[in-house]
């Protein structure tokens, strides 16, 4: 154990040796980054324990084309 730290101790010395200058960059990212990076995020599952099957993507895919036509119908049966 006590040569890891004697170890630990000559790499210190190896490494002070070298001067490094590090160059200013701005850290900050652009608002259209952050948009892009917000938008194109992975999503989680919302309820992973029921897992999703085939015919139930396709229902959630379904299902708004469903309500749109059921709001539309009392319009074109009454007017």
């Amino acid at each position: 154990m006590k040569e890891m730290w004697n170890n630990e101790d000559k790499l210190k010395e190896q490494l002070d040796q070298f001067e490094v200058d590090v160059p200013d960059f701005s850290i900050k990212k652009s608002k259209l980054t952050r948009i892009g990076n917000w938008i194109f995020a992975p999503t989680r599952i919302p309820f992973p324990e029921f897992g999703y099957k085939e015919v139930f993507t396709k229902l959630i895919v379904i299902l708004p084309l469903i309500l749109v036509a059921l709001t539309m119908l009392p319009v074109v049966v009454f007017y």
